[in-house]
């Protein structure tokens, strides 16, 4: 039982040093994971091995090769930042994430692990949207709504009836509802709108697949 497990554990992830800066390749994706401790980096491609293939499921194919690097020091508000042209995520270290965690937010009734869990699916999906053509100045919303709709679903039951159960919203959600301008001036209702939006579809993950497909759009032209 013990050989199984550390033959798992190695198929898993490979840890290396590179320039004095710990790393570890996942398995899945070809994902490395930057800095933190073994164990951090470890989780990452545990997540990693459970969350993408449940994405691609849901039409959401995260790209090879992306890079999570932890940093303990992120814009306001933020908890993880996909880099656009880069293949990196730059992520809180959990510990930090929970304690950065603002009371009054969408998911504050969702435990601190599955959250973390779940900002990792969020990012990992920007980077499976970012491959998708945009007609306009930029596809904001439109990244905005997978990356929220598949960071919910991602969450165990509990901890999504949990978020739910914090939401300010049981209407009929209009996909013009969902725009670059709302979620500028609320992230958190965004999210709840984009979930809610989602659940109410016959199939929400074929809307994903159009998504994906570059055929729908949440957003259109700014002048």
């Amino acid at each position: 039982m013990l050989r199984s497990i550390g033959l798992i554990a190695g198929l898993l992830a490979a840890t290396a040093s590179v320039a004095g800066e710990k790393e570890t390749l996942c398995q899945t994706a070809g994902l490395v994971v930057k800095g933190e401790t073994t164990e951090a980096r470890d989780r990452i491609c545990h997540i990693a091995a459970r969350e993408i293939p449940k994405l691609a499921a849901c039409n959401v194919a995260v790209p090879e090769g992306v890079t999570i690097k932890f940093e303990h020091t992120l814009p306001e508000g933020c908890m993880g930042i996909f880099h656009c042209g880069e293949a990196l995520i730059s992520l809180l270290p959990p510990d930090l994430m929970a304690e950065c965690r603002a009371p009054e937010r969408a998911f504050v009734d969702v435990p601190d692990r599955p959250f973390f869990d779940s900002v990792v699916v969020h990012e990992l999906t920007h980077a499976a949207y970012y491959t998708v053509e945009c007609p306009f100045k930029d596809c904001l919303a439109t990244a905005e709504y997978a990356a929220y709709a598949m960071q919910v679903r991602s969450l165990p039951p509990d901890a999504r009836e949990a978020f739910e159960a914090t939401s300010a919203y049981d209407q009929r959600i209009a996909r013009d509802e969902l725009n670059a301008i709302f979620y500028a001036f609320a992230p958190d209702r965004f999210a709840q709108k984009a979930w809610l939006h989602f659940t109410q579809r016959d199939d929400g993950c074929e809307l994903i697949r159009q998504i994906m497909d570059g055929a729908v759009f949440f957003d259109w032209e700014r002048f």
